[in-house]
């Protein structure tokens, strides 16, 4: 099973939108990550959107397949539901999942896993490039702790892992099954239990992953870099042909790297869909109708990113910078390759 790059970013291997971004100043996003519910059914000690009120939202059917219809056709590449709750307990996630697999995107999902059942894993496992489960420890008192809830919906989780490689496998699917561990001082003696179990499950990988502290969550749980560098040694003897480690020690650098760029070129390549409609440039303008370039109950996806309004706030942002930004947020790699696209060096023609 090829795995994934998870260390950098992927702009490279789409010359052609960056060559029309660089021409004229923009371009349809590449990767659209889309929160069909803003509710969850965990209570995570790190989560990053711990300012945000458990919700009851759930975003409407038709306008979901509807918006998925009209950004394929606007050149938008892959999706992946995420969000500001859990995807799963969308009633109609595997509708979507199919749509957008339909559609001719790349599907994707990162989840807690607790709901992932057989009729879900059914639905939506063939649409699949990859799915992701977000498991942060490797005991069931340790989860609990860290997720919020009861110690036996850790081997709930671990029963659905091991059914979703199995029906994975006996069906010949080529989705990439991985699994995802956020480090912080609660679970720092767990990541090598967890590690052992996936990889006897036949999980294709494991991705470390530093925490990276919110600007509006009330948590921030930061560990030392050395510390989380030192879980590297601890866990290579689990990689093997069939399971990786994804370690993220370049992301962990970049959080303690200063920023040469001043603003945030990657807003053209990507966005966030909210479970209520609500069309946003990234996770910190959650709830926040400033920065919100419109919503799918009111106007399509191509009238809202083509609209004034998206138009006036990438212009605020521009003015306001990144200094207030997220350290290591997702479009920080990015960020750094498009500012190096965009001021040419003087032997930049020697190749």
């Amino acid at each position: 099973m090829e795995q994934p790059e998870v260390d950098s970013h992927k702009l490279m291997y789409h010359p052609d939108r960056v060559a029309e971004w660089k021409e004229k100043g923009d371009c349809y996003p590449v990767y659209v990550e889309i929160g069909p519910t803003n509710y969850c059914n965990n209570d995570c000690v790190f989560c990053a959107l711990d300012f945000l009120k458990n919700g009851t939202h759930m975003i409407d059917t038709d306008v979901m397949t509807s918006a998925l219809k009209e950004m394929a056709e606007c050149g938008v590449k892959s999706v992946m539901f995420a969000g500001e709750g859990e995807p799963l307990m969308h009633k109609d996630i595997g509708l979507f999942t199919q749509k957008a697999k339909e559609y001719d995107l790349d599907v994707s999902i990162t989840t807690n896993g607790s709901v992932f059942t057989t009729k879900k894993i059914e639905q939506c496992l063939p649409n699949l490039s990859w799915i992701r489960f977000s498991v942060d420890s490797g005991s069931a008192e340790n989860y609990a702790r860290v997720h919020g809830t009861k110690p036996e919906n850790f081997e709930r989780v671990m029963d659905n892992i091991r059914e979703t490689v199995m029906y994975r496998n006996k069906n010949g699917l080529k989705t990439t099954i991985g699994a995802q561990f956020l480090v912080i001082h609660q679970n720092m003696d767990q990541p090598a239990i967890l590690a052992g179990r996936l990889k006897d499950m036949g999980v294709d990988n494991l991705q470390i992953k530093p925490y990276s502290h919110h600007p509006n969550s009330v948590n921030n749980l930061a560990i030392d870099r050395e510390q989380y560098n030192a879980l590297e040694r601890t866990l290579e003897r689990y990689n093997s042909d069939g399971f990786k480690i994804l370690f993220r020690k370049a992301t962990a650098e970049r959080l303690d790297l200063e920023r040469d760029y001043h603003e945030c070129y990657g807003l053209s390549f990507f966005t966030l869909i909210e479970a209520k409609g609500n069309i946003i440039p990234c996770n910190l303008f959650h709830d926040n109708s400033e920065f919100t370039y419109g919503n799918l109950y009111e106007h399509s996806f191509k009238e809202i990113w083509n609209g004034e309004k998206r138009k006036e706030i990438l212009k605020k942002l521009r003015k306001q910078g990144v200094g207030e930004c997220r350290k290591g947020c997702r479009l920080d790699a990015s960020n750094r390759y498009l500012e190096r696209v965009t001021n040419s060096h003087p032997h930049d023609n020697f190749l």
